[in-house]
């Protein structure tokens, strides 16, 4: 099963995004980085640029405002030279390396110059008032000096030691090879507190490593519940036995 088998990339439109950056929005563990991800591209006026097919997902249609999307797409911002990828469907474990090198290969092909991603560390609630702080803290790591001068200079920790799984992994693993910088950010969230609070957390750093790169903070809060109800209810419907109609 090679990736041009597994995936197909539709290309909507052609943009420059030379010497940019692409942001990973595919759920390894929980939905932190969708809320993420989804908030920073509403809020830098992104473009939809191309959709990814495969008969390997799960065969759903997105309906938002009356118009329906495939559930994984491409969406970029030429002035910034940012790209995003979205998913609002879960992926099984055995397709991530697929997703991870089919990203990579789309970042070399539009000379994109650093991929990043993220990934959660769940703390249970004991730990976290045991450290004395309810706070959440981000910590990263990069593939190459580069990409770990990125991470000083943004004044975010590198992780000492540790493991990192899923399309995240891949992508560490992968990008050397092809000469693209890649930033890990591991997001220490509070066992029981919603994840769109770390998204917002997530998202502030993200734009501390892309400049002009923003989240609406304040109305990813305002409208976070409803958010997070959304992507989790579309994530785990059947939907081979399933519609669902947002009105």
């Amino acid at each position: 099963m090679s990736n041009s088998q597994t995936f197909v990339i539709k290309t909507l439109k052609r943009m420059n995004l030379k010497g940019g950056t692409v942001i990973d929005g595919f759920a390894t563990t929980g939905i932190t980085n969708t809320i993420a991800s989804e908030c920073i591209l509403h809020s830098i006026n992104t473009q939809l640029v191309a959709t990814i097919q495969s008969s390997y997902f799960s065969q759903l249609s997105v309906v938002r405002n009356s118009i329906p999307y495939f559930p994984v797409r491409i969406y970029a911002n030429e002035e910034l030279k940012t790209s995003i990828f979205i998913s609002e469907i879960s992926m099984d474990p055995s397709l991530y390396f697929f997703i991870g090198t089919t990203m990579l290969n789309w970042a070399k092909e539009n000379e994109c110059d650093l991929i990043i991603s993220s990934s959660s560390i769940v703390n249970p609630p004991e730990q976290a008032n045991a450290a004395g702080s309810k706070e959440y803290s981000i910590v990263g790591i990069g593939n190459t000096v580069g990409a770990r001068n990125r991470l000083k200079d943004a004044k975010i920790s590198l992780l000492k030691n540790g493991t990192i799984g899923g399309i995240p992994a891949v992508l560490l693993n992968q990008s050397s090879q092809l000469g693209i910088d890649t930033v890990i950010l591991l997001v220490k969230i509070i066992e029981g507190i919603p994840d769109f609070r770390a998204a917002a957390e997530l998202s502030t750093t993200i734009s501390r490593l892309v400049p002009g790169v923003s989240c609406n903070v304040p109305l990813l809060l305002q409208e976070a519940e409803k958010i997070e109800k959304e992507i989790t209810k579309i994530k785990t419907q059947d939907t081979e036995s399933e519609m669902n109609a947002y009105g």
